[in-house]
C-alpha cells in the first residue's frame, strides 16, 4: 500500500510518494472496500471528544491515530515508532495522541476495540497501559487468539480482577454502543483518507503505514513549527 500524504492541505496519493515532509511506503493493513473522495486532512477537524488520548489535553500538537489491534503493522508501530514519540513528545507536553477505532480486520479486532472504550470508561489514566497490552500478548492476525478469556486475562493482568470485571460489565451493558462508536471512527478517517491501519493525521498531514519513528519525528516537528 502506498503511502498517501497530505502536503499544504491537498491529498497526494499514488505512487510510492517521497518528500521532505515524510518518508517512502511502510507496511500497512488495508481494506478491500473502495473508498470516497478524501477530503483535506486537518487535525483540527477531527472528532477527539470523548476518545482514548494520552498527553497534555492542551498540548500543542494533537495526532489522531487510527488502528487495529489485530494489524501486525500497529503492532510493529506500538513496538518501534511509538515508545520514542511518548518519550520525546507526549511525556514533555508536546503532543496529545487521540486514539481512534479503525478496527476492520474481523470479530478479534471489534472484541478488542469494544473492551478498549470500556477501559477509558473505567481507568482512562490505565487505557495506554491496557492497549500496549495487548500488543505485546497479540496472536497472528484472524486466527481468533482474543478470545473473551484471553481479552479477561490480559485485562486482569494489567488492571486487577476487580476493575477487569468491571470493564467486562461495561461491554456487556455497552458494547452496542461502543461498536457504534468504533464504526464512526473508521467512517470518519476514511473520510481523511485513511484506507488501512496504522494511520495518522499530524496537524494537516496525513500519513499512513509503520512509519520510522524519524519520518513521524519529522512531521510533528513541522507541525509544532507551524508548517
Amino acid at each position: 500500500m502506498p503511502v498517501a500524504i497530505v502536503i499544504a492541505g491537498a491529498l497526494i496519493a499514488g505512487a510510492v510518494l517521497w518528500s521532505n515532509h515524510a518518508a517512502p511506503s511502510q507496511p500497512v493493513a488495508t481494506t478491500n472496500a473502495g473508498q470516497p473522495q478524501a477530503q483535506a486532512a486537518d487535525v483540527s477537524k477531527v472528532k477527539t471528544a470523548g476518545e482514548p488520548f494520552i498527553g497534555n489535553q492542551n498540548a500543542p500538537t494533537t495526532i489522531a491515530y487510527w488502528y487495529d489491534y489485530q494489524c501486525p503493522f500497529c503492532k510493529q508501530n506500538e513496538e518501534t515508532a511509538m515508545p520514542q514519540i511518548v518519550k520525546d513528545y507526549v511525556d514533555t507536553g508536546k503532543v496529545r495522541i487521540v486514539f481512534k477505532d479503525f478496527q476492520f480486520l474481523g470479530p478479534d479486532s471489534q472484541a478488542l476495540g469494544q473492551f478498549s472504550r470500556a477501559v477509558w470508561a473505567a481507568v482512562p489514566d490505565k487505557f495506554y497501559q491496557w492497549h500496549k497490552a495487548v500488543y505485546d500478548n497479540a496472536g497472528t492476525e484472524n486466527t481468533g487468539w482474543a478470545t473473551h478469556s484471553k481479552i479477561m486475562s490480559i485485562t486482569t493482568s494489567v488492571l486487577g480482577a476487580t476493575v477487569a470485571n468491571q470493564v467486562n460489565q461495561l461491554v456487556t451493558a455497552n458494547g452496542a454502543t461502543y461498536q457504534k462508536e468504533m464504526d464512526a471512527d473508521k467512517v470518519e478517517g476514511s473520510a481523511f483518507g485513511v484506507t488501512g491501519t496504522p494511520g495518522f493525521v499530524i496537524g494537516k498531514q496525513l500519513v499512513e503505514g509503520a512509519q520510522p519513528y524519524a519520518a513521524i519525528k519529522q512531521v510533528i516537528d513541522l507541525t509544532l513549527a507551524g508548517k
